[in-house]
């Protein structure tokens, strides 16, 4: 299993972890809106800002001899103060213009309010007339189709096309709703919530939208409000079409992990069993589908579960092509971006495509010298006068609803549960980089925290395009089809991260005992039925001093705020909530296990203008802690066992999540109350023909990779709502599983992959040392020591030289700067030439790890 990053961050390794390369180095002249100024007056060419004929409103643009509109506060680019140099377009705008790193630039709005009084709405960040609904010549509900239960309300909304397939983004008061059969669902108050009535026996189109000339419907299956008494009802669904997944196999076990019952799914993915009689876990397993295991406190638990899987991601695999090269092909400085489609669960699953972005690494030339570029799997990146031509972006879509062709089609349908394709909205950030601000002769990869934290605002050169309806198709591995899509990041239409404005950060977390280090912030759209779209981003660092807040920034002041850019939500998405994503992550996570801790911020109804924070945006806390001591055992009498070895310190009611992933990416979820992280949970063994996806799938019986999430889920995904815990979720008492990244506040994990240990000292194969010299090496993704929460230990043998034949050094402490450092001494006895020393990981008892985890050494000890 590969390592997670965050998406955030690796927004920012496209603009400065170019190895070297300061790709957010500072253009203070360089505008984040790009067009001349217009002025009633032109003052002509210049060179110095003294040939401007008010200085106190130009200055010097030395790039193209002409002096530009300069402000140092917003009321500076107004008619009453520039008089005869008034700026015509400020004047035009309904919203005026502000002021952006000392330059006068049209302001922008980010949702319909801030239009109101001029009568309009807002659309490609401009204040303008509604766009008319009679246009509309198709339209989609979402969710199209869903299990409903009697007396629970269910939203809606909706989407609509113009005749040429682009897409409308009409206001939600033009939109006609309205309940087919209102004996089985009727519509509640005057919106687009709808509540059952009556149950059915399989979906039905019983909620209709209207928009102009277009008519759409969602399908409704309404299950009954109670469950027969001794029973237990379990509905299966695809979590992300809501379709019913039969013939899934459910198991009923009890609290040892032995199976009770067993039985299928049938076609509408619903199954009556025997109620537990005591405490337990109900399981669903299906060969396409992630398996799912969730604990049941038995009678007094809920009676209907509502399960919802996630297809396995390598199944099938497909998605959109993006080429840049026509962009960067007469670019005269360097251009950098990341591009990628939409997520619906990016909320918390981070591994999940597009999010998951293994790092490449690239050699190209410049100067004359050789240099390396680090790029996540979703960027590119350009520079003039070198080798360096990354310009291709291919991005993994996930199966979804397929657009139907016509009002026939009904393959479209059949390849909606076969999980065959899907309609994202495919997004791209991207900007130019001066390259006289890039420094040369430099080798090595540029420390990206520290630059990021000082250059972050320069980002307001780069622009967001997003397409909102990309369908493509999905095939088996070796075959995968990839959909063309042309995104537009440089020219006039393209839209600037016009927002500028900081977030004051909760304090920082701690990970074994150290203060986390950098904070990455993605700001979003939360798309219904496309998911969630980045928008824009920001970074901060904890470094000068460690401790619970980051670093202070240019232009913000004080510590603990982190300066963002954002451009606001566009073709087509406008009306989608915003989404601020913090989160806060060691800086040393080149390998291994990655913590993490994520607060969720969505009380942004229109984005602020605030690049000196004077009005910070306040980030409801504390983040969680990172869940550490999950044990699984796969031997002896606690076999099967998943649990804590101490209670992870967490607020009440939260959840946990373990997710193991086998050597083909196929995952089985665990969950359950944090409540009962000690007393664990005991996993069944799968029903035949199903893997057992614990474990690796090698020809060692090696164990799988577990990832351990701790969630904090709140009735109105709000920090002050009230606490969802697994029974709410089970009983879908309002939020079911399948609305589980809607409700959640913050989480924290340990995604762990398999252990590695390296060698620090000594750093170099045939290097001379001391006799009796300490040595270290570096542990990634398991802890060393002796405590209840260490997992081993680290075993340093010998092969060769005088006297160090038999010896066994063991290495159990740790340092304390979190770096996961062990020192392991020499024996005193132990010299000669060509020592070979290797590193190898222990477990608790002492036995190997399984596969062997080992590092060797050759040296020569001095005498």
């Amino acid at each position: 299993m590969q390592s997670p990053r965050l998406l955030a961050r690796r927004a920012m390794l496209v603009c400065c972890a170019l190895v070297g390369l300061a790709a957010c180095a500072d253009s203070s002249n360089a505008p984040w809106f790009d067009p001349q100024t217009p002025t009633e007056v032109l003052p002509g060419s210049c060179q110095v800002d003294q040939d401007c004929p008010a200085p106190n409103l130009f200055f010097c643009d030395t790039a193209r001899a002409r002096c530009q509109a300069a402000c140092r506060v917003r009321e500076d680019c107004t008619a009453a103060r520039r008089g005869a140099y008034r700026i015509s377009a400020c004047d035009a705008n309904p919203l005026g213009c502000q002021c952006d790193n000392s330059q006068c630039v049209e302001a922008m709005c980010s949702a319909d309010v801030e239009c109101a009084a001029s009568g309009g709405v807002c659309r490609e960040g401009r204040c303008a007339a509604a766009p008319d609904a009679a246009r509309a010549r198709a339209c989609e509900v979402t969710p199209d189709e869903i299990v409903a239960r009697v007396g629970a309300p269910v939203r809606f909304s909706v989407r609509a096309w113009e005749a040429s397939g682009a897409a409308l983004g009409v206001a939600e008061s033009a939109v006609e709703w309205t309940a087919v059969d209102p004996e089985v669902v009727r519509r509640e108050g005057g919106g687009a919530t709808f509540v059952g009535v009556l149950p059915t026996r399989e979906a039905r189109a019983l909620v209709r939208a209207r928009v102009g000339g277009a008519t759409c419907t969602a399908r409704v299956r309404v299950l009954s409000a109670d469950v027969p008494a001794g029973r237990l009802r379990v509905v299966v669904t695809d979590a992300l079409t809501g379709r019913p997944v039969p013939e899934a196999t459910v198991v009923v076990a009890d609290a040892l992990g032995v199976t009770q019952q067993e039985d299928e799914t049938d076609a509408e993915g619903e199954l009556l069993l025997g109620a537990l009689t005591g405490e337990g876990s109900v399981s669903v397993f299906h060969a396409d589908f992630g398996y799912l295991t969730v604990a049941h406190s038995g009678l007094s638990g809920p009676t209907d579960l509502r399960l919802p899987l996630r297809r396995d991601p390598e199944a099938l695999r497909g998605g959109a092509v993006t080429s840049f090269e026509a962009v960067v092909a007469a670019r005269p400085e360097l251009h950098a971006g990341l591009a990628g489609l939409s997520a619906p669960d990016a909320v918390t699953d981070l591994r999940a495509p597009p999010l998951l972005a293994p790092v490449r690494r690239e050699v190209f030339q410049v100067d004359g010298q050789a240099r390396v570029v680090a790029l996540p799997e979703g960027a590119y990146a350009a520079l003039p006068d070198s080798t360096l031509r990354e310009t291709e972006v291919r991005a993994r879509g996930l199966a979804g609803v397929c657009a139907p062709t016509g009002p026939e089609d009904t393959e479209s349908e059949a390849a909606t549960r076969r999980g065959a394709c899907g309609v994202r909205t495919a997004w791209a950030l991207g900007g130019d980089i001066p390259s006289s601000v890039l420094p040369r002769g430099v080798g090595g990869v540029v420390d990206v925290g520290p630059l990021l934290a000082s250059r972050v605002p320069q980002v307001r050169s780069f622009s967001s395009s997003v397409v909102r309806d990309v369908r493509f198709s999905l095939a088996a591995p070796g075959a995968e089809p990839f959909v063309p899509v042309a995104h537009d990041v440089t020219s006039d239409k393209a839209m600037p991260l016009g927002f500028a404005f900081a977030l004051r950060v909760p304090a920082l977390p701690r990970f074994r005992g150290v203060f986390l280090d950098s904070v990455a912030v993605l700001g979003q759209a939360e798309v219904a039925g496309r998911g969630l779209v980045p928008l824009g981003l920001g970074f901060g660092v904890n470094t000068t001093p460690v401790d619970q807040n980051t670093d202070t920034q240019p232009g913000l002041g004080t510590p603990g705020l982190v300066a963002v850019r954002m451009a606001p939500t566009h073709h087509g998405l406008e009306g989608s909530p915003y989404l601020l994503l913090l989160s806060a992550t060691p800086a040393a996570e080149e390998e291994g296990a990655e913590a993490l801790s994520v607060l969720l911020h969505r009380g942004l109804a229109t984005l602020p203008f605030d690049p000196r924070g004077s009005a910070p945006v306040a980030v409801a806390g504390p983040f969680l802690g990172v869940p550490e001591g999950a044990r699984y055992a796969t031997e002896g009498g606690a076999r099967r066992w998943l649990r804590f070895v101490s209670a992870p310190a967490l607020p009440e009611g939260a959840l946990l999540r373990g997710v193991f992933t086998d050597g083909a990416g196929r995952r089985w979820t665990v969950l359950l109350d944090a409540a009962r992280a000690v007393a664990g949970l005991r996993l069944p063994v799968p029903p035949a023909p199903f893997e057992d996806r614990t474990y690796l799938g090698d020809h060692l019986g090696s164990r799988a990779g577990l990832s351990m999430q701790a969630l904090d889920a709140r009735r109105t995904g709000r920090a002050e709502g009230e606490v969802l815990r697994l029974e709410d979720l089970l009983a879908a008492r309002s939020v079911d599983l399948g609305g589980l990244d809607a409700a959640v506040v913050g989480w924290s994990a340990l995604n762990s992959v398999w252990p590695r240990v390296r060698w620090v000292e000594p750093a170099e194969e045939g290097q001379s040392v001391p006799r009796g010299a300490r040595l270290r090496v570096r542990v990634t993704s398991f802890r060393v020591g002796q405590d209840a929460l260490a997992e081993g230990t680290v075993r340093l043998t010998f092969e060769g030289g005088q006297g160090c034949a038999g010896q066994v050094v063991e290495g159990t402490s740790v340092d304390t700067q979190g770096r996961g450092e062990v020192e392991l001494p020499l024996p005193e006895a132990c010299s000669g030439t060509e020592v070979r020393l290797t590193a190898s990981l222990l477990d608790r008892e002492g036995a190997a790890l399984s596969p062997p985890t080992t590092r060797a050494r050759t040296v020569t000890i001095l005498p």
